[in-house]
This record gives structure tokens, C-alpha cells and sequence, in this order.
């Protein structure tokens, strides 16, 4: 397996990019999934020493898997020319990191309030954006989460199904379809044709899954008692990382922390993680 950090677990860290590709190489990570955030701090303050940065971050074999970033896809039809500008940038951001892939959420409504409006609208704006980023050999990556058009295995099918394009792609994050009742590997079964990166975190039960609401994660001063290890919490990911290399799976698995102590967090769960790569 391929495993990468996501550079939202420095999210309150005072870390520079430089340094967070020297922990990444010191710990035996394949690369780094990169934050929009963070992406367009580095942009803004260091657009020319970034070549350099991404030289010597390719010559020690890391890549940036993915810019995961945030768009409105609902958004009223009045707001298509701002939906489209910022696509253009998230699409000059992927060219500046040198990764093909940028993930966005579809939509902020939960799919079980969607009219059909709604799941039109979110179809050909995905259908749009394939269009433009096909161009350039970039994908557009939907992740499952609560709260969007792909918050159940069921939903994300009929987007997939709805969107038909070859440029729309998948995050499968195992916790979030898990706390929509779906078992990790059938939701692997069910969209591994389309899915091209992973998110893996656990929780020690299924009452702390609100932990990771947004409101909560991006808190400095939220809660964080029931985040755990991969290998100690309400998830079997043994299971899981035993079916991802039996299938020769090479996609990136991001490893996701929302928790405190991110260095010694990460190096943790990627060394339980080695015994894949054995």
C-alpha cells in the first residue's frame, strides 16, 4: 500500500511545508494529501522557492497525492460564474503541486433532504467541471461524508450513476459510510472501480463519530476524547488493509488525525500499518 499523511493534521500546528516533508520522509510516508488551505498559504507566501520545494520532495520518492479542497456544488445558478472561477484555481493549484486529483464534497445538503433539483444540479456541475479538468488530466475526486449527495454507499452510486463521467472519481472514507451502516468492504466491493484514494481513522465507539463534525475538528478547542489508532477502535482495519493488498491495491491511503500529538500519532499508525508493506 501507498500511505500518505494529510497535511489537516497540522492544522493547529505551527509547521512549514519544508518541515513537513522532512517528518513525511523521516517516517516512511509515500506523500502528502494537501489541504486547500494550506495549499493556497503556501501559493501566496512562497510561489517561488515551491519548484524547489516539490524537486527535492519528488527526488525523495514523495508526491502530493491530492489538493482536497471545498466547492460549492448546490450553489443557486446565479453563483455558476464563482463555482467556476474557483474551479479554475483549485485547477492551476493541481498544476502548481503537480498532482492530478482534487477532491471536493458534493454539496452540503444530506441526500436524504435532496429534491430532484437538487441531485440535477449537483450532476451536471460535476459533469462541467469533468469537462474542464479532463483537459488538463485532472479528476475531480468526491468524498463520502455526512451531509452531501455522497453521505451512504447508495447515494454516492447515484451520483456516480447520474454524473456518468470517466473524471469523477472516488474518496472512500471507510468511517463516514461505516456511520451510515455500511461495512467497510462492502462499500470497497461496491465502489472500488471508481475510487482512486482512501481515508482511514477510526473512533473507539460508534457514539463518538460526531467527533467529526466539522464544527468540532476545525475547533482548537474541540472535543478529541474517542479519537483512536487505527488498530484500536471500533473499525477492523485489518481486515481492511488485508483486502486492499490482496487486490495489489495502489492507490493512496490517507492517513487522517483530527487528534492531538500529530507527529507521534502518524509515525505510530503508519509503523502498525508497515506490516502491510512487509
Amino acid at each position: 500500500m501507498n500511505m500518505y499523511l494529510c497535511s489537516i493534521s497540522f492544522r493547529h500546528e505551527l509547521v512549514s511545508f519544508g518541515e513537513l516533508i522532512d517528518y513525511a520522509a523521516a517516517a516512511g510516508f509515500d506523500g502528502i494529501e494537501l489541504w486547500g488551505v494550506h495549499g493556497r498559504a503556501l501559493l501566496r507566501s512562497r510561489p517561488q522557492e515551491l519548484p524547489r520545494m516539490l524537486d527535492d520532495m519528488n527526488a525523495r520518492g514523495l508526491g502530493i497525492s491530492m489538493v482536497s479542497d471545498y466547492a460549492d456544488l448546490l450553489a443557486p445558478d446565479d453563483r455558476l460564474p464563482e463555482l467556476l472561477q474557483r474551479w479554475e484555481e483549485l485547477l492551476d493549484m493541481a498544476q502548481a503541486f503537480r498532482t492530478r486529483h482534487i477532491r471536493l464534497f458534493a454539496g452540503s445538503r444530506p441526500s436524504v433532504a435532496a429534491d430532484e433539483r437538487d441531485w440535477s444540479r449537483c450532476a451536471e456541475r460535476l459533469r462541467e467541471l469533468a469537462r474542464i479538468a479532463a483537459e488538463q488530466g485532472v479528476s475531480i475526486v468526491i468524498e463520502t461524508h455526512p451531509d452531501t449527495l455522497a453521505d451512504t454507499l447508495q447515494s454516492t452510486l447515484r451520483l456516480l450513476r447520474d454524473t456518468n463521467h470517466s473524471h469523477v472519481r472516488i474518496n472512500l472514507d471507510f468511517l463516514h459510510l461505516w456511520e451510515s451502516g455500511t461495512a467497510p468492504l462492502e462499500a470497497y466491493r461496491a465502489l472500488s472501480e471508481w475510487t482512486v484514494n482512501f481515508h482511514v481513522k477510526n473512533v473507539a465507539s460508534p457514539d463518538h463519530v460526531e467527533l467529526f463534525a466539522p464544527v468540532n475538528v476545525f475547533s482548537p478547542s474541540g472535543r478529541r476524547t474517542g479519537m483512536t489508532g487505527l488498530s484500536s477502535g471500533a473499525i477492523d482495519y485489518s481486515a481492511v488493509f488485508d483486502r486492499l493488498c490482496r487486490d495489489g491495491v495502489q492507490h493512496p491511503v490517507a492517513i487522517e488525525w483530527f487528534g492531538e500529538q500529530p507527529y507521534q500519532h502518524l509515525r505510530s499508525e503508519l509503523q502498525w500499518a508497515a506490516a502491510w508493506n512487509s
